[in-house]
């Protein structure tokens, strides 16, 4: 049985091994940023305290196996309804195809709903086919063309 629950200071070292696990916390980028432990935690410290943001786990027998990040947004556009920003949806390889990313998003979707949001936006690299599998199973839809800047 999987349980989905918003993560809590315990977690962060198997978060951030998740992380590492996708190369999310390996980039060039990132090797400019500070990465040490206590801008982890500090910044860990700030979701927490946020309302509209959450950093949710899935956790298998115990053990954290599968995150993913949620941000309520407002805006003046759209008659001033907020929406929701998905990001960082991973399951460890080894509890793959067993519902569990599923399972957290329709988290997210649940929550977009009780927030009143109009949409759900999350942006995936080409190359996760599996997650676009997923998220089309979902219901959604390829819907924009993207554009970034890392600094």
């Amino acid at each position: 049985m999987t349980e989905i629950r918003l993560a809590k200071e315990s977690d962060l070292p198997r978060i951030l091994e998740l992380y590492h696990e996708l190369s999310i916390t390996t980039t060039a980028v990132e090797q400019h940023l500070n990465t040490s432990s206590e801008n982890y935690r500090k910044v860990f410290a700030d979701i927490l305290s946020d309302p509209r943001r959450e950093l949710l786990v899935a956790v298998c027998d115990g053990e954290v196996v599968g995150t993913v990040a949620l941000f309520i947004i407002t805006g003046l556009s759209h008659g001033a309804a907020p929406y929701t920003l998905v990001e960082n949806l991973i399951v460890n390889h080894k509890y793959r195809r067993r519902g569990i990313g599923k399972k957290l998003m329709e988290y997210t979707i649940a929550r977009a709903k009780q927030e009143r949001c109009h949409r759900i936006e999350l942006c995936s690299d080409k190359r996760r086919k599996e997650a676009h599998r997923l998220y089309n199973s979902l219901g959604f839809k390829p819907s924009a063309y993207g554009f970034r800047i890392w600094f």
